[in-house]
């Protein structure tokens, strides 16, 4: 597990690196190679260098990422160049040092020949369903899947089947003919998450217990109300007191989403008291992606997509490796932010190379910023001579034989 070292370990690490004469790896975007501590001051530290590409030095005000081992870890620290002299030069302190690094290949800033351009799978289409706020992929079916062979009615039926010993009440609802009505249908659309109701006699969940935020909690379903709620009492409110009235003890809404649309919802209830738990909640969530797999294989909805080209974005790479990159993009860059678990092409280009390489790049992390999105990617499908390629062209060094090729853990 990556941690962050403590400013006081962090200062006892620097210096037993200088007793030492610890080596330290060094990538910047200029030049890479290794070299040794030799100074930790309170407002910066001291190295000499005794290698890089082409003898050459990094440049002032270059950032720069070093990595070293101590006491049988490895500790990677970013920081920028200050003062350089000849071997010598000086960099800031830097304000944090990652202990435990569990990725296979190191990340490193992008050289500036190596050019990466993404496209999401119809990112363009126009479609009169809700739109939802973020993309999700439709990921072709597990090879183990159950559902491969099936036709949709097929699927459909088994589904029900299977739900139907768990649930009072279960079925399919698509907008193709009618649009959200229901203050329930509402809320799936304009959030694209599940409405997960453990029991009519309380409160919707406090806390989303998925990475990638699934379901509506009930300070989301809050933002919902009217202002004057808290007075009043919730709209959200009145509707369990008519559930449980009307015999309903447990309900689960979990929406379909197509890309960024919302184009039905999966509905099931209980009547017997019984309460679902969070694995119904993974049941339906995990049919609803095979259910938009099929609406897009079968031609369910293509008939209403308007067929554009997806467009290229040029991704802002802030480091990358073999096995994945850390890119940002202006909010205003994409319609919608890409949820976690997305799956997208990519094209890296490198400049001593003619034809890019093209891969796929799985979204494992998402952060958020005022006008950014900054995302983690895994690189998947990259072929191994590919992987060996990159290697090369980001470490500025020879592929050596039986060195782990294997993909990134952001």
């Amino acid at each position: 597990m990556i941690q962050n070292v403590s400013p006081i370990e962090r200062e006892f690490l620097f210096k037993s690196a200088v007793q030492n004469e610890q080596p330290v790896r060094f990538h910047g975007v200029s030049t890479v190679g290794t070299g040794v501590f030799t100074l930790v001051d309170r407002s910066f530290l001291s190295f000499t260098l005794i290698s890089t590409i082409d003898d050459a030095c990094f440049s002032i005000c270059e950032r720069i990422m070093g990595y070293f081992d101590c006491h049988g870890k490895t500790y990677a620290f970013e920081t920028v160049v200050r003062e350089t002299r000849e071997k010598e030069f000086k960099v800031d302190v830097p304000t944090r040092l990652i202990r435990s690094l569990q990725r296979k290949f190191i990340r490193v800033k992008k050289p500036r020949d190596v050019k990466v351009q993404f496209r999401l799978p119809n990112e363009d289409i126009n479609l009169s369903y809700p739109v939802c706020p973020e993309y999700i992929s439709i990921d072709d079916l597990d090879l183990s899947s159950d559902f491969r062979g099936k036709t949709l009615p097929e699927v459909i039926a088994r589904f029900k089947r299977d739900v139907a010993l768990r649930s009072s009440e279960n079925t399919i609802i698509m907008f193709r003919t009618q649009k959200p009505v229901r203050f329930e249908e509402k809320l799936i659309s304009e959030t694209g998450k599940v409405l997960f109701i453990p029991s009519t006699e309380s409160s919707l969940p406090k806390n989303d217990p998925y990475p990638e935020g699934r379901i509506i909690t009930e300070s989301l379903e809050e933002t919902f109300e009217d202002p004057n709620f808290f007075i009043e009492g919730s709209h959200f409110e009145k509707l369990l007191i008519e559930k449980k009235t009307s015999g309903i003890s447990s309900e689960i809404w979990c929406p379909i989403v197509y890309y960024q649309y919302v184009v039905g919802y999966i509905y099931v209830s209980n009547r017997n008291g019984d309460s679902f738990d969070i694995t119904m909640v993974d049941h339906l969530w995990d049919f609803s992606r095979i259910l938009a797999f099929y609406l897009k294989e079968t031609g369910y909805i293509s008939k209403e997509e308007k067929q554009v080209q997806a467009p290229g974005h040029s991704a802002h790479i802030l480091d990358m490796s073999p096995g994945g990159m850390l890119f940002s993009l202006p909010r205003s860059e994409i319609r919608t932010p890409i949820r976690e678990g997305s799956i997208f092409s990519i094209e890296i280009q490198l400049r001593k190379r003619s034809a890019p390489i093209i891969c796929s790049a799985r979204v494992i992390r998402r952060f958020e910023e005022t006008n950014s999105m900054t995302y983690g990617t895994n690189f998947l499908n990259l072929s191994a001579q590919d992987m060996i390629t990159l290697y090369e062209t980001l470490y500025r060094s020879p592929y050596k034989q039986g060195e782990n090729v294997g993909y990134e853990n952001i």
